[in-house]
C-alpha cells in the first residue's frame, strides 16, 4: 500500500504539468476573444513568430540548468545580425549566403566562448560576466556597420525568416524543431548533457566525481551563443533588415519561456519540451495582450511578472521538497 501511495505521489508533477495547462487555457481563451485565431493561417503565423524566440530560450536553458544565466543573448542577438550584414553587403564575401550563415553561426559560437571563458576560467560569476558582455555587444552592435539599417530585401537568406514549407509550414519553425532535436540529443544522449544536468545539480560533487567542470561549462556556453547566432539569423530573415535595435524583448521572453517551461534557476533542472512549451506560451501572452489592447510598455510589466511567478513557483516545489526529504 505504501508503494503504491509513494509511486502516486511522483505520478503527478506540477512543474511539468502547470505549462501544458496554462497553455491549454491560453489558446481557450484567445479563442474565445477571437474566433478567428484558430484558424490555419493565424497558427502558422503564431509559429512563425515563435521561432527566433524558442532558439533563444534553447540555448538559455542549458545555461540555466548549470545553474548560470546569460544575459547577453538580447544585444548579442543585435551584434551578430550587424556582422553577418556586414559581411553580406560589404565584405569581400558581399553577396555569400554561405559566408552570411557562417558569420551568424560562427559569430554565435564566439560570444558564447568568451562568456564561458569568463565564467569558468576567470571565475567571474555568470550574472556579472554576461551583464558586461550584453553591455559590450550594445556597444558593438553600434559600431558595427556605423549602426546603420542594412536592407536584405533581394537575399536568399530571407527564405529561413518567411519561407513556407509547401506555402503553409513556417521554415522558420522547422529550424526551430531541428534546434529542439538536436538539444534533446545532446542533454540525453552526449556527456555534455549528463554533465550539465550535474554541475547544475552539484558542481563541486561534479568536480570531484572527476568532470572537468571548466570545460563542459565552456561548451554549454558556446551551445547557447551558437543558438543566438541561429536566432539572429531567423529574426533578421524575418524581417529583411539588419538594424541594431532587433533585438527587441528577446532576452525576457527567452528567460520568461524557460521558467515557465519548468527550468529551474538554482540549476539541476530543465527540458526541452517544457522550453519549447514556454516561448510558445509568451507569444500567445503578447497575443493576448495585444487583443485586449493593453499598452506595449505594460506588457513588459506584465512579462517581468509572470517571471517572478514562474521563479517564486519553482523556490516553492524546491522547498516542499527539501521538507519532504528531512521529514
Amino acid at each position: 500500500m505504501n508503494a503504491a501511495l509513494t509511486k502516486k505521489k511522483r505520478g503527478v508533477n506540477l512543474q511539468q504539468v502547470m505549462p501544458v495547462v496554462i497553455l491549454a487555457v491560453l489558446l481557450l481563451v484567445l479563442s474565445l476573444l477571437n474566433r478567428d485565431f484558430l484558424s490555419p493561417q493565424t497558427l502558422m503565423n503564431l509559429l512563425q513568430q515563435v521561432s527566433a524566440v524558442g532558439v533563444v530560450s534553447i540555448g538559455a536553458m542549458f545555461v540555466i540548468i548549470t545553474g548560470g544565466i546569460d544575459f547577453s543573448a538580447g544585444y548579442g542577438l543585435a551584434m551578430i545580425g550587424m556582422a553577418a550584414g556586414v559581411v553580406y553587403t560589404q565584405s569581400p564575401f558581399a553577396g555569400s549566403v554561405v559566408a552570411m550563415v557562417v558569420t551568424f553561426i560562427g559569430a554565435g559560437a564566439l560570444l558564447g566562448l568568451v562568456n564561458g571563458l569568463l565564467v569558468a576560467k576567470v571565475k567571474i560569476m555568470p550574472f556579472i560576466a554576461t551583464l558586461a558582455m550584453m553591455s559590450l555587444t550594445q556597444g558593438m552592435s553600434l559600431m558595427i556597420g556605423g549602426g546603420t539599417m542594412i536592407m536584405l530585401s533581394d537575399s536568399p537568406i530571407l527564405a529561413a525568416g518567411q519561407g513556407k514549407l509547401g506555402g503553409v509550414l513556417p521554415v522558420s519553425f522547422l529550424i526551430l524543431l531541428a534546434v529542439c532535436m538536436l538539444a534533446a540529443l545532446l542533454l540525453h544522449r552526449t556527456k555534455l548533457g549528463v554533465y550539465t544536468y550535474a554541475m547544475g545539480g552539484n558542481e563541486d560533487a561534479a568536480r570531484y566525481a572527476g568532470i572537468r567542470v571548466d570545460r563542459y561549462k565552456i561548451m554549454v556556453y558556446v551551445v547557447a551563443g551558437v543558438c543566438t547566432g541561429i536566432a539572429s539569423m531567423l529574426t533578421v530573415s524575418r524581417i529583411a533588415m539588419v538594424t541594431p535595435s532587433i533585438y527587441g524583448t528577446t532576452l525576457t521572453d527567452a528567460i520568461a519561456a524557460t521558467c515557465i517551461g519548468g527550468s529551474s534557476m538554482s540549476g539541476g533542472r530543465g527540458t526541452v519540451s517544457g522550453t519549447l512549451v514556454g516561448a510558445i506560451i509568451i507569444v500567445l501572452i503578447s497575443t493576448a495582450l495585444t487583443y485586449l489592447k493593453i499598452p506595449a510598455e505594460m506588457q513588459d510589466v506584465f512579462k517581468g511578472a509572470v517571471i517572478l511567478l514562474a521563479v517564486a513557483f519553482d523556490a516553492l516545489m524546491n522547498r516542499k521538497k527539501v521538507r519532504s526529504v528531512t521529514a
